[in-house]
């Protein structure tokens, strides 16, 4: 009887051991830091310390602002640390609405911002161009959208 006992508990000890391997952690650790677990979309534009993955669907919502469209983009820029920043950009045929939720670096302000904006410009320098929100509510220039180095 005494060995039935051994028996059930064993099972129960590897059963409860098996059960707690399915649990998916909510921090992870990159490159020494700590932070919470994002997965861009395939879609999304990832900027990456100037690697710029998705830079078509970039020129494609530039192209369809020119043009009236509406049109959507998320752009997602890693920190040095490796935390991302997410900023989301809707344009509706009219205005470029804006948020940036920068929630996720643990070395910055942590706050999410939402201006809405009239135009997006570039500005070409010698090794870059910049782009950023132009004409919007409450201030003339917005936030810089994207810097892609030639």
């Amino acid at each position: 009887m005494k060995k039935y006992y051994v028996a059930i508990l064993i099972c129960i000890f590897f059963i409860s051991g098996c059960q707690q391997n399915q649990v998916t952690p909510k921090i992870t650790y990159v490159s020494g830091s700590v932070q919470e677990d994002y997965q861009p979309s395939p879609e999304d534009i990832v900027n990456k310390h100037g690697d710029i993955t998705n830079l078509e669907t970039f020129q494609t919502f530039k192209d369809n602002i020119d043009h009236g469209e509406s049109d959507e983009i998320r752009i997602i820029t890693y920190t040095e640390e490796g935390d991302p920043m997410i900023h989301e950009l809707l344009y509706d045929g009219k205005l470029i609405h804006s948020t940036e939720d920068t929630t996720r670096d643990h070395f910055g302000s942590g706050s999410i911002n939402s201006i809405s904006c009239e135009s997006l410009e570039a500005k070409d320098k010698a090794e870059r161009t910049d782009y950023y929100l132009s004409d919007c509510t409450n201030q003339s220039n917005g936030p810089l959208v994207l810097v892609i180095w030639k």
